[in-house]
């Protein structure tokens, strides 16, 4: 056997082989480790050729010699390890990778040991195959069909949410590939499956190619293109649209980083498509922006899935807003502004169901403040040319000074003005007032005086007070807060005002 034999034999082969390492140079849908793990792959299909050519040419040697004895199961496994490799192209392996390598790491001192065992095989003095007289002869083979079938398993998981085109072309020939292989092993036809490999990884390459194409390459949910394209292709069986948008991305990425950003879309898109439901397809269109597309559908499968989806997403800390619209008269791309109107409109609501939340969580805490400090807030409101349209005086300022309601205590600036203590009033209204008219913005209220409470005591108080004002200086809020000074003032002026 020659080398120039060698190349003439595995011609159409080899220059597959060739043809598609250098196509991965062009690569600009696959992930650096698929490139990488394609050319192993390669590299081990150009291998077993070799090995089959040397082992085939052993074989009229009249006597038996080790070149042969550690080709043969080297020949053995390497068929399910270019499996393997194959599955490990679109990275099928990442959990419980130990367990799906296992069975080729415990077969392979049993099938490099058999010659001595007799498990499976053996070669004679004069270089002889010899089959064990059992089932065990069919190990090899089983072990590698084994692999095809795990590998048609992992591949038909990994692109469920593909319909059964996206995935027919690739499933054809390796379920041909694997039939062709079983028939030569039933009518015991020595083989060599180099090329049947290499066409078999040309055909996968290709069709994971134009599937990642179709990806989202953070989600894995399919892209914005597909959404295009779906929406056009398959408007007769599409008869329902969901538009979703995820909540406080860009606050996520401002604060912890682009990192949990991105985490928080993987989260989102896993509990979207959490079930796999048939004959539906999940998109991320954009930032935070996903889409739903179901296919013959009613309106009750639609909402269950929704209220699933929105169960998935309470146990994350992530909000979705959601919107959907059935399909009539085919019709989807109206049925697709529709949901975007419903989502918006959810997402105002969200956002407004939010800052009450924040709000109320707000006052209380600020109530809380008071409490333990024994002080009371006052606010009021201005119009655009600085006309006072309310006051409010908090509950806690009211208990302060014996009042329980607004029935008896009304929100209106007479009711703490007429309670001044007439040798305060002037000066206090005066500080209050001129801290209004101040329109630079400089001034702050900052007055002690006494204000007579319900049981008729005079008691001391301090008071401050700040406004937020229009961009022109007109007052818009004036805030402040009492603080119970009575026991401080003991043995002090009374008359003194601040």
């Amino acid at each position: 056997m020659s080398i120039v034999t060698l190349t003439l034999n595995n011609y159409i082969m080899i220059a597959e082989l060739l043809g598609l390492w250098v196509m991965l140079d062009s690569n600009v849908h696959l992930k650096k480790r698929t490139i990488t793990a394609t050319r192993i792959v390669i590299i081990l299909i150009f291998s077993e050729a070799v090995f089959w050519a040397v082992e085939r040419w052993t074989r009229e040697i009249g006597y038996l010699t080790w070149t042969r004895i550690i080709l043969t199961p080297t020949i053995y496994l390497l068929h399910p390890i270019i499996v393997l490799g194959i599955m490990d192209m679109a990275e099928y392996l990442k959990k419980n990778k130990f367990l799906v390598y296992l069975p080729v790491l415990i077969s392979a001192p049993l099938l490099y040991t058999s010659q001595w065992t007799h498990l499976f095989y053996w070669f004679d003095e004069n270089n002889l195959y010899i089959a064990a007289d059992s089932i065990l002869r069919y190990y090899p083979y089983f072990l590698f069909l084994a692999y095809v079938l795990i590998f048609i398993g992992a591949f038909i998981v990994r692109y469920t949410k593909y319909g059964a085109t996206e995935r027919k072309g690739i499933l054809i020939s390796i379920v041909a590939a694997s039939i062709g292989a079983v028939m030569h092993i039933v009518f015991e036809m020595d083989v060599d499956y180099s090329t049947l490999f290499a066409s078999l990884l040309i055909i996968y390459y290709l069709s994971l190619y134009v599937l990642t194409a179709k990806e989202d390459t953070l989600t894995h949910l399919l892209n914005r293109q597909c959404y295009y394209a779906d929406s056009e292709n398959h408007k007769d069986q599409i008869s329902a649209v969901v538009s979703v948008d995820m909540n406080d991305l860009k606050k996520i990425n401002d604060t912890q980083g682009h990192g949990a950003g991105d985490k928080a879309l993987v989260t989102v898109a896993e509990c979207l498509t959490k079930g796999r439901m048939r004959n539906k397809k999940v998109y991320r269109i954009g930032g935070d922006e996903y889409a739903v597309f179901y296919m013959n559908k009613t309106e009750d499968d639609v909402k269950k899935d929704i209220e699933s989806m929105k169960a998935e997403l309470a146990k994350t800390p992530y909000v979705c807003a959601f919107g959907y619209e059935m399909v009539s008269d085919s019709d989807v791309e109206k049925a697709m502004l529709v949901a975007d109107r419903e989502m918006y409109t959810n997402k105002a609501k969200l956002k407004k169901d939010k800052e009450k939340k924040i709000a109320a969580h707000k006052e209380a805490t600020i109530r809380v403040m008071h409490e333990a400090l024994g002080s009371g807030m006052w606010s009021m409101e201005f119009d655009e040319d600085g006309k006072m349209t309310s006051v409010d005086w908090s509950p806690e300022f009211r208990k302060m000074i014996g009042y329980t309601d607004e029935s008896d205590f009304p929100n209106k600036l007479e009711s703490w003005s007429d309670l001044l203590h007439p040798d305060d009033k002037a000066a206090v209204l005066k500080e209050f007032n001129d801290t209004i008219s101040d329109y630079s913005g400089e001034r702050n209220y900052d007055v002690e005086y006494r204000l007579k409470v319900k049981s008729g005591e005079w008691r001391w108080f301090h008071a401050i007070g700040r406004l937020i004002r229009y961009e022109n200086g007109v007052p818009m809020s004036y805030v402040g807060m009492f603080v119970d000074i009575t026991e401080k003032k003991n043995g002090y002026d009374k008359n003194q005002i601040i």
